[in-house]
């Protein structure tokens, strides 16, 4: 239906304000939401009893380390399949499926850490396991969005959705430092198990039709090939995997190595965790609603690589700092820029794929994202680990290393800018 003359029209041409929340007029969209934004609530809260555990029962960066390759490697393996799957089945079940192992996982790690048995064997096959599932439902949840808005909603709706991750990321943290410090580790995952049923009802809920497109029928080897040969095909994504693949194999190791990080070089408990997880999402939050207000904006080739050359700075930086009011500014910065490279490359992924192929190339994403993050994590606390008795050694050294080469890519980026020219 046309606007009236004279009178606003709340379909049609909005603030740019307004626009920035256009995929909140859709049912699905809300509830989708709503069952995120629980469930990874509940997965903040986890985080910060479990890298706060894990330290706590070994005292060893590289065991942090460890624990994040073991939750990451199985993208590494799977991501390709897991593409293929989300094209080619109903992504209510996946979701429904994945979410339930989720829930699983927690629940039996509050169990152990309830009566007292849980070990770090405990927490990294859990990991793998929940690696494993999440393999299959990040393909499956992010291209679920585009089945519950329309096309031309899409590029304020990625970073809407991925609000629910990181407005989470402010929530979370904060409850899950005072739980672990007031009542311990297990109501943290028990808190994370309960989550899950967010997801769950909201798969349950949706009305959009979530099944696979029709498709002629094609052999298995080019169902797994053809979104990662389409990735590297086109110049424009493949630059943007290779600059995304950087970023989460040698920027992201503060995250696994931030329970050290607060305890031996800034000196606080678990509430000091809380805070600097909180800062991280603070940051991540701010840079998602600049990221949505700039959607419909030609500005997505400067987002992906300032967002690199200030995140490689800013980590650079905090290896340097001891102090928690310089600290968690910086953190703040290295989670935001980190955001705005992520999510404004999803939203390129999934506006520069065709349909049949959407959930293969964003798993390609997904791949870049954490498939060769686990081999970055792995050698940067090996690192951390070795030289933490030499003066500047240990998490310092570990974190200027991959915040230089963050830098050092962004660089490279921007010698190579053309490959990101036409642009949606």
């Amino acid at each position: 239906m046309g606007s009236v003359p004279g009178q606003p029209d709340t379909l049609g041409t909005l603030s740019s304000r307004a626009a920035i929340l256009r995929p909140f007029r859709h049912r699905d969209f809300r509830i989708l939401w709503g069952g995120a934004f629980l469930s990874f609530t509940g997965s903040w809260v986890q985080n910060v009893a479990q890298g706060w555990l894990v330290f706590q029962l070994t005292g060893s960066y590289q065991m942090l380390g460890l624990v994040s390759f073991f939750g990451m490697i199985p993208v590494t393996v799977l991501a390709p399949f897991a593409g293929t799957l989300s094209d080619t089945l109903d992504k209510r079940k996946v979701l429904v499926l994945t979410q339930s192992i989720f829930a699983i996982c927690a629940l039996v790690q509050a169990i152990g850490a309830f009566q007292g048995w849980i070990q770090p064997v405990h927490i990294i096959t859990a990991a793998l396991i929940v690696g494993i599932a999440g393999s299959f439902e990040m393909p499956a949840r992010q291209s679920t969005i585009s089945r519950v808005v329309p096309q031309e909603d899409l590029g304020a709706a990625v970073p809407l959705n991925a609000m629910t991750f990181n407005g989470a990321r402010i929530v979370g943290p904060a409850i899950g430092g005072y739980l672990l410090q007031f009542f311990g580790a297990a109501y943290c995952y028990l808190v994370n198990g309960l989550s899950y049923i967010g997801l769950i009802g909201a798969a349950f809920l949706i009305k959009a039709n979530l099944k696979p497109v029709p498709r002629r029928p094609e052999p298995i080897k080019d169902l797994i090939l053809e979104g990662m040969l389409y990735t590297f095909r086109d110049k424009r994504l493949r630059m943007l995997f290779f600059m995304e693949a950087t970023t989460s194999c040698f920027g992201l190791i503060y995250l696994p190595l931030l329970p050290a990080y607060t305890k031996d070089i800034l000196k606080e408990g678990p509430a000091g965790l809380g805070h600097a997880m909180t800062a991280v999402g603070v940051g991540a939050l701010i840079a998602l609603f600049t990221t949505a207000s700039l959607a419909e904006k030609p500005y997505k080739k400067r987002i992906v690589i300032s967002a690199m050359l200030v995140m490689g700075t800013c980590l650079c930086a905090v290896a340097f700092v001891r102090n928690i009011w310089i600290a968690y500014p910086l953190l703040a910065i290295v989670g935001g820029s980190a955001i705005m490279q992520f999510n404004t490359t999803n939203t390129l992924f999934q506006t520069l794929s065709p349909e049949r192929l959407r959930g293969r190339v964003i798993a390609m994403h997904v791949w870049a994202l954490s498939g060769v993050g686990p081999f970055g994590t792995l050698g940067l606390a090996a690192l951390a680990e070795g030289t933490k008795k030499s003066t500047f050694g240990g998490i310092p050294l570990a974190l200027l290393v991959g915040g230089g080469i963050v830098l050092l890519g962004g660089l490279l980026a921007v010698l190579n800018r053309r490959n990101l020219d036409d642009l949606p």
